[in-house]
């Protein structure tokens, strides 16, 4: 979970970098990735010769190559894929304090620094056609930097950002696919998200989120945001998260070097508590948010609008699954999943699954939903389109103090 930024620093225009920074190069296994947003191409065979979707490094797959990355709190490491049902351990990294994913990379911090590492599965999103990508998962290399940590992505850009330093970078996707850690713009800025070829920052010191160039520079496009937290990437646009709403930065419809995104503030329903992070099935336009201790926000990010769901009991985790029947998944603060289903927002909750009070991760796909267990060293599979039925519970090589979903 993201949190509000304790220091508000200045957003740190003019800071694209002349010369492009390597870290950790290892054996070539990877390949560019991609993303369910906005920035998605056709990704037409080009003047090489290779076939359209060609990955260098990876092979491509009939169907999402869907894994768990888990990691226990020394750094052990861990992956297991969904599909075979096999397990295979992972060169450890630095015991994590903190984690993010997006739905590739998992990028965990410690006080100090951030490890990048390559799930090895990864879905290409191009609007009317999807590729999926499976490669060799591994560990890719470090960022200086350490605390809460969160990371969004494009076909080409991938964001890492902290939050409570306002700080961020940009990373070239494809180098991170293949092993290289390479930064295009370093952001003093509480979020950082991609679009397309722009970078979308939320500026602390000024209230305010603001459109950036590759290199970090500023477009001239802004829009107040009071506070910014949280982002998050969808099919329509960027969404960063303020006081009373969110701003959405949405692409130009003609791309090009002149086209001249589009920022618009989506006020929320006032006098609730404000939204901080948000989740999502990857790329789909609906985000969830946790709303204090009175229930769930819902943001369609396509008919602009928010959408208060209260609760009789707080949540601790939610996701929007935005499927045809509009599934949401919770934990709440007894442990428990809770499923919420079609436009009157009809609930089923199971049993306890985790200790109550606890936090662990929860992720879905487009048919089930994830939730670590560290107590039992186990992943819960559950099905929130059957009555949120509890499929199988997945015994995992280390405690699963950290977990994602990688294939998505």
């Amino acid at each position: 979970m993201l949190h509000a930024p304790h220091h508000r620093t200045a957003l740190g225009l003019g800071l694209g970098l002349a010369a492009a920074v390597t870290l950790g190069l290892t054996a070539c296994t990877g390949g560019s990735a991609g993303s369910a947003g906005p920035a998605a191409s056709s990704g037409a065979a080009g003047s090489s010769g290779r076939p359209h979707g060609f990955v260098e490094g990876a092979s491509e797959a009939a169907e999402p190559q869907l894994r768990l990355l888990v990691a226990d709190d020394t750094g052990a490491l861990a992956l297991h894929d969904l599909l075979a049902g096999d397990a295979t351990d992972l060169d450890a990294v630095d015991a994590p304090e903190h984690a993010a994913t997006d739905g590739r990379f998992l990028v965990t911090s410690d006080t100090d620094r951030t490890t990048i590492v390559d799930g090895g599965a990864w879905t290409v999103d191009h609007g009317d056609h999807t590729h999926y990508y499976d490669a060799t998962a591994r560990t890719v290399g470090t960022l200086p930097g350490g605390g809460p940590v969160a990371v969004a992505s494009s076909e080409s850009t991938t964001t890492v950002s902290w939050p409570d330093a306002g700080t961020a970078v940009a990373l070239d996707r494809a180098a991170l696919g293949q092993g290289e850690v390479t930064a295009t713009a370093r952001v003093a800025a509480a979020v950082l998200l991609p679009l397309g070829d722009r970078l979308v920052a939320g500026d602390a010191e000024q209230d305010r989120v603001v459109v950036l160039d590759a290199q970090g520079e500023p477009t001239g496009v802004t829009a107040a945001c009071t506070d910014p937290a949280g982002g998050i990437v969808t099919r329509v646009g960027a969404v960063v998260g303020c006081a009373d709403g969110a701003v959405l930065v949405t692409a130009a419809d003609t791309p090009g070097e002149d086209a001249t995104p589009t920022a618009e503030h989506l006020e929320a329903p006032a006098d609730l508590p404000r939204a901080t992070a948000f989740a999502n099935r990857t790329g789909r336009p609906t985000v969830a948010a946790l709303a204090g201790d009175t229930g769930a926000w819902l943001l369609d990010t396509r008919e602009r609008t928010w959408e208060h769901v209260p609760t009789d009991r707080p949540l601790v985790a939610v996701t929007a699954v935005d499927d045809t029947d509009e599934h949401v998944v919770a934990l709440d603060a007894d442990g428990r999943m809770r499923v919420l289903s079609g436009t009157d927002r009809t609930a089923v909750t199971t049993e306890p699954l985790v200790p109550a009070g606890s936090v662990p991760a929860l992720q879905v796909d487009a048919q089930r939903a994830y939730l670590a267990d560290p107590d039992d060293r186990v992943v819960h599979e559950v099905d929130f389109a059957d009555d949120a039925r509890l499929a199988r519970s997945i015994a995992v090589p280390v405690r699963p103090d950290v977990m994602a979903e990688v294939g998505r």
